[in-house]
């Protein structure tokens, strides 16, 4: 993993730490919240403070192991109780920080439609259940997320254009794999890979492995690491290792 990326998502779990900490601290003190429809079932006095509890736990390992999934799983947790306990708008905030990061780290590869779809449904789901603040609330909460909605989207289909652009000409124009929709599942044995092919591939582009890490843990020499991949390139019509991983990356890849 790249360590400017580790560094950044560690300064944002650093401060969402801080942040979810101090709603922890601050909610044990808090009368919850008496129209939330949470209070049918359970007193928000307690369900309140533990939940953000969980959370602080969740992102003191994230600080120590940075993962983007659990990163969007704390904001996805927060965003269903802060909407549903009288912080509608920051619950709002963090529904489409989440959805931004899927966004982003599926950026080239259309792998993200059935997760988004899901969370979508979850947040609908949550928003009706604002009701019992009244329906003129929910109503405006409902539009807020609308508007929040249509303008992410714009942001993202303008970003995704640009970086589009940036795309090797290789992968623009590449044919190699036919028949196959960005996003669909692709075995690299129906290339014909060998196994160590398949191998090094799978370890490039799910750990990010470069030559030099693939040869020490193969005991293999880096020219042969290289001399391996060059053949994979030639399969898929790359030039190297960099316009193989963003082609591959618009898969999902399988031995």
């Amino acid at each position: 993993m790249n360590k400017n990326r580790i560094s950044s998502e560690r300064v944002v779990a650093v401060v969402g730490l801080v942040f979810v900490l101090i709603a922890a601290i601050t909610s044990v003190f808090y009368n919850g919240d008496p129209k939330s429809i949470i209070e049918k079932v359970a007193d928000t006095n307690i369900v309140i403070p533990v939940v953000h509890f969980i959370c602080v736990f969740l992102t003191l390992i994230l600080v120590i192991i940075p993962n983007l999934y659990l990163m969007v799983s704390i904001l996805f947790i927060e965003s269903e109780l802060t909407i549903l306990t009288n912080h509608q708008e920051l619950g709002i905030f963090f529904f489409y920080a989440a959805i931004i990061l899927i966004l982003c780290k599926d950026l080239i590869t259309n792998k993200s439609t059935k997760k988004i779809i899901i969370m979508f449904i979850l947040h609908f789901i949550t928003l009706c259940l604002t009701y019992t603040h009244g329906i003129k609330f929910m109503l405006i909460l409902m539009g807020y997320s609308a508007f929040c909605c249509a303008f992410y989207i714009w942001i993202y289909t303008i970003l995704k254009a640009k970086f589009s652009c940036l795309f090797p000409q290789n992968v623009r124009e590449n044919n190699t794999i036919i028949k196959k929709p960005a996003g669909s599942t692709i075995s690299l044995s129906d290339y014909n890979l060998n196994e160590r092919q398949i191998s090094f591939v799978l370890e490039n582009l799910h750990n990010k492995m470069s030559y030099k890490e693939i040869s020490e843990k193969y005991f293999v020499s880096i020219s042969t690491v290289k001399k391996i991949f060059a053949e994979v390139f030639k399969i898929f019509n790359v030039s190297n290792i960099e316009e193989l991983r963003i082609l591959l990356l618009q898969y999902q890849v399988k031995e």
